[in-house]
């Protein structure tokens, strides 16, 4: 949807899910004023010339990195996922512009307790499950490169992984306990709880 269709100068995404109601506390206290009707991901700002559109947090590097929105309040977790699986051109790509000090999580590799993997070396040609699956890859490609002695710096990115890295959308945790996954790769953090939707 282009800019003259909402008749705003601007869109401002804001994620729907963990970060949300701290997003819309920003704007609060910014005197960003709208009102959003049940049910429509677009609501424009009554005191600005501007729109706001709700997209899930994973969509928003796209719509941002294609200038299809102005900017963007998600977590960076989900703009190094976007960059790490779809190449910046000089016509797309998002980037950090501000750290607004919310949402203090981070990606971490995880096994059961009673298990006999201790490390993330330890799941190297085994199941692992995640919902960052370009940051796992990228993880992975080079400790397994790391483990053959052949890393110079750089991550392998031609060789096929010893370590089969499996999308799961939600419940990344449950993997494990159900026989999917020998580990797990999750973000954890003040965020991260039993009754999260996002």
């Amino acid at each position: 949807m282009a800019d003259s269709e909402l008749e705003a100068d601007g869109v401002l995404s804001l994620e729907e899910g963990r970060l949300q109601q701290a997003a819309l506390d920003l704007l609060a206290g910014s005197d960003i004023q709208f009102r959003r009707e049940i049910r429509l991901d677009i609501a424009l700002v009554k005191n600005h010339p501007i729109a706001l559109v709700f997209l899930p947090a994973a969509d928003i590097p796209t719509f941002v990195g294609e200038g299809r929105v102005d900017l963007g309040i998600t977590g960076i977790d989900q703009v190094s996922e976007h960059e790490s699986i779809t190449a910046s051109t000089e016509d797309t790509g998002a980037e950090e512009v501000l750290d607004l000090q919310f949402g203090a999580c981070k990606l971490q590799v995880q096994v059961p307790e009673q298990g006999s993997i201790r490390d993330s070396r330890g799941l190297i040609g085994k199941n692992v499950c995640t919902s960052y699956v370009g940051l796992t890859e990228k993880y992975f490609a080079k400790l397994e490169s790391e483990e053959q002695g052949s890393n110079n710096g750089d991550v392998p990115t031609s060789r096929k992984l010893r370590t089969k890295i499996k999308y799961v959308g939600g419940s990344v945790e449950a993997a494990c306990a159900l026989g999917v996954a020998d580990g797990i790769v999750d973000l954890v953090g003040e965020t991260l709880c039993p009754d999260d939707d996002g």
